[in-house]
């Protein structure tokens, strides 16, 4: 007998799981003189109904387990094959499904980490309306004739809409595991209702479901939890009713500045070249008319028959249809002749799409991600207004647009936890849709008074952000996912700058300081970025190697800001656009010019990231520490990714990465370079998501991040400790020395408990080019592989070279290595250069020391290396390196660099005694000294996180998400560090200077992982 499918084995299998046919009569399997596409439909169908619980997909036949009157099947409208159930009912009647439910109890409960809240329990259907009444059909679930549960869902409206409800969490009554029974009970008036797709019990996310017109008791917690930017359409629909925007009439000078903005907004963001081709375009809108439209409701399809579910029910995609409405408003603007032909089109699509319930007061059971799949109908609204005006819908649509655009979210504030969450989504793709309802209003007065709204809103959300919410931070950095998250900046900036630039200049600009922030945030992006591409321990969950800044937000702000033009010319691709040449000339006659490539070193510690930079290359530095998460793994992307912020340093020399030496195809995820890891098998290294919708750990570590002296010059320091949940034991004392083209790395305290699989520091791993590889000046061949050497110095064929510190144990490979794609799993293979020191299995107190030197030569590599065995001519000198502290100096520069580990108390020379862990750069001058100092601790919360630790021992089971520090600001820490000799400061250096006997006490007043500069002069 064939396996039972069942709604656990879907949970324990997972969505991949493979589909069992389960075992029924022949006759049900395959029917004589059914088409293929009816026998399939049949074959679905009975397999759904074999499910257990039952799936009821209403395509062929009134199931058995459905009893009552007025039932029949009717192709009148389905959103789930070409039938659904007719229910032609009289006041109260009742439809009765037989079948066991199967719910179970679960550990979610309302406001639960979001990573780590699984799934639950929940019921779908979906319901057709012909008549808004109000009324409701009560669904009563319970055991024979007795009610566990129920909900009521409201029936004020027309077309279909759908209901997610959580057993456990949304509806009335306590859920029973032995329950049976659903009765449906019809409305007090008589009609005709028609029903499809009833999942008696699925498992689905809990944040899924959110509440609407016909549900508006669900999900409360929507409100609040990190996707509420989209979730929380119901409650932005009420603050929009009960809130009002000052309605003072317009000055002149608003009314002049909404004019120049009605020509702008047409002119020069929504038109765009459009092939005019009314055949054409209504071939594409007849090929999507008539079918459902989905964005996401295809995520509570059981995972038995999803794929063959998704084929059956074959919707089109609520993007597909929004973007067809774009193109068509276009080609209306663009050709008056056609208008009529077309603006019946886009009226006849618009009708479709509110029929299928994407409209005003519908969430569809989820909305999340909302904004991606509906650009195009906010952009298409305005162009087409007089068409809709005609048409007497425009009214309507300005309420649609209100509601999916969240307008009324404008009024909420910002004092709720999530309150800044995922701000980046709102600014790439929903903001636009928020100018564009304000446009459609009724005069200028209702247009001026929410655009001061709107503007004041915007200003508000580009301030700098607390904690580790979403937003801009201090240093330029931005955040999404609660975490420095690059890609999702340069999208949410794409998107916004262009309605900034729209807005400026009057008076619905930004505010002064919002917009400085912004800048800050947006010009930030060219420094972290190397040319474009971003550095792979920056890339989020796509380790493709591709990733990049975009220059659409640089294109947008060049008009109205020189320095951000300077930027946009210098990033100008090789062949750019017309639009793009016309703003490169129109700089060119206002004397812009492209800037010269960002040079200096920037400390970017909610990040914890150091950038380095000369002219037109880079090295970072990044680590992670107890409040910024070391990476994102999701299912299907970053499988292998736990290592990418171990401290990896990577160096972008020659344009791109792939120029650089990084191919994702064959790529070691292990064997990061500058990371200290432990070299697992490919199965041991993928991410564990078991009870998890996500992975993005935090660890017990304070002290990770980055430091400068001069702008120029710095350093990165990162005390490294695994999370408990792969090997915990893991550690180092990690430290990255930056001195102009020179790199000097130490790590001390290298130790884990791991006896089966090899600790290793990487010193490179880099493509294959054709050029040469040298060890000790001969050349290394092609199919290299030695894994016990002792060099004095390596170069790479990218042109970095390496001195290693005596007494090092190193492998070095050139070989054809295979590894697993980062999101398929697929094997994948590549031709890299590879080489790491080797600290064996299970080490205690492993140690490393090596330099690089950026565009070396055998020459230069070769006097590096003959230097460093004599201490009159060494290139850096390490006075010290143990698990306290790692202090080196550099001779060119005269930078001494401290990692400070621990509180220094007896040290030696110049810097005697610092009561934090810290780091520390001096340089000596002629008549003086210069001082700075940084505290990587971004101290949002003291002592420990309690919730982490189980017996006093750190288990970390808590993401991010959940932290009740998530929104605490950066807390002020008194630094003091003890010099030897008597110094003093002269005015606005930002320190306190006492004498202390022979010696002098500075003190610093850190926050944010600021570092602070001082120069001090003898006394």
């Amino acid at each position: 007998m064939a396996p039972e499918i069942t709604r656990r084995s879907a949970i324990a299998a997972g969505a991949a799981s493979a589909f069992f046919l389960p075992h029924l009569p022949a006759a049900a399997q395959t029917t004589p003189g059914l088409l293929a596409p009816e026998q399939r439909a049949l074959d679905l169908e009975q397999r759904a109904l074999a499910m257990d619980p039952p799936v009821f997909l209403l395509e062929t036949a009134v199931p058995p387990q459905l009893s009552g009157t007025g039932l029949s099947l009717s192709g009148e409208v389905a959103v789930c094959g070409t039938r659904s159930l007719r229910w032609e009912h009289g006041g109260r009647d009742v439809i009765t499904v037989s079948a066991p439910l199967r719910w179970r109890p679960d550990p979610y409960r309302l406001g639960d980490d979001q990573a780590w809240q699984g799934l639950v329990d929940a019921f779908c259907v979906w319901i057709h309306n012909t008549e808004p009444a109000d009324d409701v059909v009560r669904f009563e679930f319970g055991r024979g004739a007795r009610t566990d549960v129920w909900f009521e869902f409201r029936l004020g409206f027309t077309g279909w809409r759908t209901a997610w409800l959580r057993y456990a969490y949304d509806m009335r009554g306590r859920p029973h595991p032995d329950m049976d029974t659903l009765r449906i009970v019809a409305p007090r008036r008589a009609g005709v209702l028609h029903i499809d797709q009833l999942m008696l019990n699925v498992p689905l996310r809990p944040d899924a479901p959110c509440r609407d017109y016909q549900l508006p008791e669900i999900a409360p917690e929507g409100d609040e939890y990190d996707n509420q930017h989209w979730q929380a359409l119901y409650r932005f629909d009420h603050l929009l009713k009960t809130k009002k925007p000052d309605m003072s009439p317009p000055s002149a000078a608003e009314t002049a500045d909404l004019h120049a903005l009605r020509a702008r907004y047409l002119d020069e963001y929504l038109i765009a070249p459009v092939t005019v081709d009314v055949p054409g375009l209504t071939a594409q809108a007849d090929a999507l008319l008539g079918r459902p439209v989905h964005a996401y409701q295809a995520q509570i399809y059981p995972a038995e028959i999803a794929a063959e579910l998704r084929a059956f029910v074959n919707p089109a995609t609520l993007r597909a249809v929004t973007d067809l409405l774009r193109t068509v408003a276009l080609a209306h603007h663009a050709s008056p002749p056609d208008r009529p032909a077309l603006a019946a089109l886009y009226v006849k699509m618009l009708r479709h799409l509110r029929e299928q319930g994407w409209t005003r007061g519908s969430c569809q059971g989820t909305i999340h991600h909302l904004g991606y799949d509906v650009r195009g109908y906010y952009d298409s609204a305005y162009l087409m207004r007089d068409a809709l005006r005609e048409a007497g819908l425009l009214e309507e649509i300005r309420a649609d647009l209100d509601w999916l655009t969240g307008l009324g979210r404008m009024f909420r504030g910002f004092g709720f936890r999530m309150a800044r969450g995922s701000m980046m989504d709102l600014y790439n793709t929903t903001v636009r849709g928020m100018l564009a309802t304000i446009m459609l209003r009724d005069g200028d007065a209702e247009q001026v008074a929410y655009l001061r709204v709107l503007r004041d809103w915007l200003s508000a959300t580009l301030l700098p952000t607390d904690g580790i919410q979403d937003g801009i931070k201090v240093d330029g950095t931005a955040f999404h996912h609660v975490g420095f998250f690059p890609d999702y900046v340069r999208d949410g900036f794409a998107g916004l700058a262009p309605i900034v630039y729209l807005l400026h200049g009057g008076s619905f600009g930004l505010s002064t300081q919002a917009y400085g922030w912004l800048r800050k945030a947006l010009l930030a992006q060219r420094v972290y970025a190397g040319r474009t591409q971003w550095p792979i321990s920056c890339s989020g969950r796509n380790p493709s190697g591709l990733t990049a800044l975009s220059v659409v937000p640089f294109q947008w702000l060049a008009q109205v800001d020189d320095e951000i033009g300077a930027a946009f010319l210098r990033l100008l691709p090789a062949v750019p656009t017309p639009q793009q040449k016309a703003i490169a000339e129109r700089l060119a006659a206002r004397g812009v010019k492209p800037e010269a490539a960002p040079t200096g070193t920037w400390a970017l510690n909610y990040a914890a990231l150091a950038v380095h930079r000369r002219e037109e290359w880079q090295v970072t530095v990044r680590g992670h520490n107890r409040y910024l998460w070391s990476t994102e793994i999701y299912v299907g992307a970053n499988w292998y990714g736990r290592y990418n912020t171990y401290g990896q340093i990577q160096v972008v020399n020659k344009g791109t990465n792939l120029d650089s030496g990084y191919a994702h195809n064959g790529y070691d995820w292990n064997r990061r370079p500058g990371a200290t890891t432990i070299h697992k098998s490919w199965d041991d290294l993928k991410g564990d998501l078991t009870g998890a919708i996500e992975e993005m750990l935090l660890t017990d570590a304070r002290f990770a991040g980055a430091h400068s002296i001069d702008d120029r010059d710095g350093m990165f320091a990162m005390d490294l400790r695994e999370h408990p949940k792969y090997e915990g034991s893991h550690r180092a004392r990690k430290s990255v020395f930056l001195f102009d083209d020179r790199i000097v790395a130490i790590g001390t305290g290298i130790g884990n408990d791991e006896a089966r699989d090899e600790t290793e520091t990487t010193l490179f791993q880099t493509t294959r080019t054709g050029g040469a590889l040298l060890m000790d000046g001969a050349e290394v061949p092609w199919g290299h592989d030695a894994r016990d050497l002792s060099p004095r110095w390596l170069l790479d064929d990218k042109g970095i070279g390496y001195y290693l510190a005596p007494g090092q144990r190193v492998a070095l490979t050139r070989t054809t290595q295979a590894s697993r794609h980062n999101a398929t799993e697929a094997p994948t293979s590549g031709d890299f250069s590879t080489a790491w020191i080797r600290h064996g299995t299970a080490p205690r107190g492993g140690r490393y020391e090596y330099a690089m030197v950026v565009n070396a030569t055998a020459a230069r590599m070769a006097a590096f290396a003959a230097d460093m065995a004599d201490a009159g001519r060494a290139p850096y000198t390490v006075h010290r390196a143990d698990e306290g502290a790692h202090i080196v100096t550099d001779r060119a520069s005269g930078i001494t660099g401290y990692a400070l580990f621990e509180r220094l108390s007896a040290g030696e020379g110049l810097v005697r005694a610092v009561d934090t862990p810290s780091m520390l750069l001096t340089r000596q001058e002629a008549d003086g000294l210069v001082l700075a100092v940084c505290d990587p601790d971004l101290r949002l919360y003291g002592g420990i996180d309690p919730d982490q630790y189980e017996r006093g021992r750190y288990v970390g089971h808590y993401s991010p998400w959940s932290r009740r520090w998530l929104d605490d600001p950066s807390h002020p820490h008194l630094l003091r560090a003890t010099l030897s000799g008597r110094w003093r400061a002269s005015g606005g250096q930002p320190c306190r200077v006492r004498p202390a006997g022979a010696r002098t006490v500075v003190e610093f007043e850190t926050v944010h992982g600021r570092p602070l500069q001082a120069r001090l002069e003898r006394a």
